[in-house]
């Protein structure tokens, strides 16, 4: 490679990585870009928020519900976690535009997006679902279903409505393109 082509790639990938990474601000200098900032509220308000962003209802009978919002240059990003049945499970799953992933087992290493308080051994078997709000197309949304092998009623392979279910999910707003 000729010194003016690694000159201009070097040149590129700085131009490139520092669009990314930095702004301009008057003088010359940069400034990095804004950290995350907490949407405040109690749960019921950031589950609306969740909701209202995803498209996605979630049961009446989930428990045990942990979420937070973050804001980031004005978009909205939400993740919870809460404990129902099978049943309720497949509520926020059928929702408009989701695609459904089973699998037996733990989640699979490598593809880990949530902070998953289960151990591996515990777990029976997952479902993944995932796919854009078809109200706003920049919305992502990804749900992760676990079975913990103790909360199965009738065992592996043999699902029941009532087997406990612990429900991870977000829901981001991309930015445009």
């Amino acid at each position: 490679m000729s010194r003016t082509t690694a000159a201009v790639a070097v040149g590129c990938a700085a131009v490139f990585l520092t669009g990314c990474t930095t702004a301009s601000v008057p003088g010359g200098e940069s400034e990095a870009s804004p950290s995350p900032s907490a949407i405040e509220g109690d749960t019921a308000e950031l589950q609306r928020g969740f909701e209202e962003l995803s498209g996605l209802t979630v049961p009446d009978n989930a428990s045990e519900m942990d979420i937070k919002g973050e804001m980031t240059e004005n978009r909205p990003y939400y993740e919870l976690r809460f404990v129902t049945t099978r049943g309720g499970a497949e509520i926020i799953c059928t929702g408009d535009n989701l695609g459904v992933y089973p699998d037996e087992g733990p989640p699979r290493h490598g593809e880990e997006v949530f902070d998953y308080q289960e151990e591996d051994s515990e777990i029976a078997e997952n479902i993944r679902c995932k796919g854009s709000n078809p109200q706003q197309m920049r919305v992502q949304r990804l749900v992760s279903v676990v079975f913990p092998e103790d909360g199965l009623k009738k065992g592996v392979g043999e699902p029941d409505g009532e087997d406990v279910a612990v429900v991870y999910a977000y829901s981001v707003l991309w930015p445009r393109r």
